[in-house]
């Protein structure tokens, strides 16, 4: 039975929203007699080498100050613990790469059955310049994203 098990990823970045992806995602998996996984992605942060008179050029993406993984994933845990006790099957990543590419990858990896993600609340103005992962992945992504957003009970 373990074998057919679906599973959920939860992408969870340690926001003010995270609990609720949490809760969220765990209501499903329960629902759904799922396995789930939470991911924690840390981006590479692009760094800036001045070439020219006053020009700066982005090079490509390499972390400026690594994370502990460790106590990244010990983070993770304390979400994934309680969901444990209740009876729930969590699993916990963590990895350092572009957060779109590396949920897309894991769900692929898990053979997973949906991703859950949190939407942070931005306007279109922020969309339009920055974008978003949960874009990004909602356009992406070939199975079902649940998105739960910021505001709401």
């Amino acid at each position: 039975m373990l074998a057919n098990m679906k599973t959920i990823l939860a992408a969870v970045d340690f926001s003010q929203i995270t609990q609720k992806v949490v809760d969220g995602a765990s209501a499903l998996a329960e629902a759904m007699q799922a396995k789930l996984v939470l991911l924690n992605v840390w981006e590479p942060i692009a760094s800036y080498v001045p070439v020219g008179a006053a020009m700066d050029v982005i090079t490509a993406p390499v972390p400026v100050e690594p994370p502990d993984l460790n106590l990244v994933k010990e983070r993770l845990e304390q979400f994934a613990s309680p969901l444990r006790s209740k009876g729930l099957s969590v699993e916990t990543l963590v990895s350092t790469a572009l957060p779109v590419d590396e949920i897309l990858n894991q769900s692929k990896r898990l053979a997973a059955s949906m991703i859950v993600l949190g939407s942070h609340g931005h306007g279109a103005l922020f969309q339009l310049f920055s974008g978003s992962v949960v874009t990004s992945v909602l356009h992406k992504s070939s199975i079902p994203v649940t998105v739960i957003p910021v505001h709401g009970s």
